[in-house]
């Protein structure tokens, strides 16, 4: 045998060993902890240090720069298509100079997410900008799962996640109470709006589709929302206008998006949101669960929550008030190289905390696809 087919012998020898081995690092499952932390009741007393709080500064508007559906993966990152989405977050923070990114859900997708979890995280952690990732319906379907993540991103200088209540469903129901002058002024709750559920239909046929916020989660906002207004105000008074004001943001749509906009859509499902309503618009169906579990009630009942952010359906950007509550989906963050989503405008969406009134004001910023 030659030296030249030794040789080459040898060389693919040594590649298959090469791809053997990054294969089964993919491949091997990575699991977090189990632990009993922070268990919920709902005589719990409610204790602002058991938040995350950000102090407004002050004289100076709070900036809140929401990205979504970045989905990243090791195979993206490893060939580069995942450099137009990293460009894109470089230029929305650079210009917008936010005080808090919010990431609502989807920051990876896909079975093999590993490198592409820390890659992600040590990028979005380098602006040294507190920032805030919840879970959407993709980030638990790798080999990395949610506990995994969640601990990553607990070790991260500037993130501000917390796995939240352990016997509560979902990874990452947690607060955010951001004060000015020792008052909280706006309250974050988010929560995880999970993947799929099973529903019944009534004739013992089970069907799988996307995931609702749950009951327990709910009965954890209400106390929540009460607990910190009481703390605040002595007691709980919607009507008396003791309420300590607030924003939820999660991953899937509530039932309420579709029922608001269902007016103004064609007969796809499709459409603009009237101007006298909001902006942007519905260019894909509404992913919404098919339970309405309650939660979109219960903000109405407390008078606390005004608006809702969520994300997961790439190509929708509507925001519409709804019965007294702004319901918006972030703009997807970065070109995604699935093919549905190629005419798709990306970039991010800027809540905008006034110093004067603290009244919110929001708007999609664009940085690509036909609403640039």
């Amino acid at each position: 045998m030659s030296k030249t087919i030794k040789g080459l012998i040898i060389g693919i020898s040594i590649f298959l060993v090469i791809v053997l081995i990054i294969v089964s690092i993919l491949m091997f499952p990575l699991k977090g902890k189990t632990y009993d932390y922070d268990y919920w009741y709902r005589d719990k007393p409610y204790d602002i240090n058991d938040t995350v709080v950000l102090e407004k500064e002050e004289n100076k508007d709070f900036k809140i720069l929401v990205i979504t559906d970045l989905q990243f993966n090791d195979a993206l990152d490893l060939c580069g298509r995942a450099d137009n989405v990293y460009e894109t977050i470089d230029a929305l923070i650079t210009e917008q100079k936010p005080d808090l990114i919010v990431i609502t859900g989807d920051l990876v997708w896909a079975k093999f997410t590993k490198f592409s979890v820390i890659k992600a995280i040590n990028k979005i952690d380098s602006y040294g900008i507190p920032w805030a990732p919840i879970n959407g319906n993709h980030d638990g379907e790798g080999k990395a799962d949610l506990k995994w993540q969640g601990e990553q991103f607990m070790k991260a200088e500037h993130c501000l996640y917390q796995p939240g209540p352990s016997n509560l469903t979902g990874e990452g129901n947690y607060i955010i109470n951001v004060t000015e002058n020792g008052k909280v002024i706006q309250s974050l709750i988010l929560m995880d709006s999970g993947n799929h559920d099973t529903y019944g239909d009534g004739s013992g046929e089970e069907t799988s589709a996307y995931a609702y916020i749950h009951y327990d989660q709910i009965e954890w906002y209400k106390w929540a929302i009460r607990s910190v207004s009481a703390q605040q105000y002595g007691s709980f008074d919607p009507a008396g206008g003791k309420v300590v004001e607030s924003m939820a943001f999660f991953h899937i749509a509530l039932p309420e998006m579709k029922e608001a906009l269902l007016p103004y859509l064609d007969e796809n499902g499709l459409g603009e949101v009237p101007e006298h309503l909001g902006f942007g618009a519905i260019r894909e169906g509404i992913a919404c669960p098919p339970l309405n579990s309650g939660l979109f009630d219960a903000m109405k009942e407390l008078g606390s929550t005004k608006n809702i952010f969520f994300g997961h359906d790439h190509a929708n950007d509507a925001s519409v008030v709804y019965e007294g509550i702004r319901m918006t989906y972030g703009v997807k963050t970065g070109p995604s190289p699935k093919p549905w989503n190629d005419a798709v405008a990306y970039g991010g969406t800027r809540i905008t905390l006034k110093d004067a009134d603290h009244s919110v004001r929001v708007e999609h910023i664009y940085k690509g696809g036909p609403e640039k």
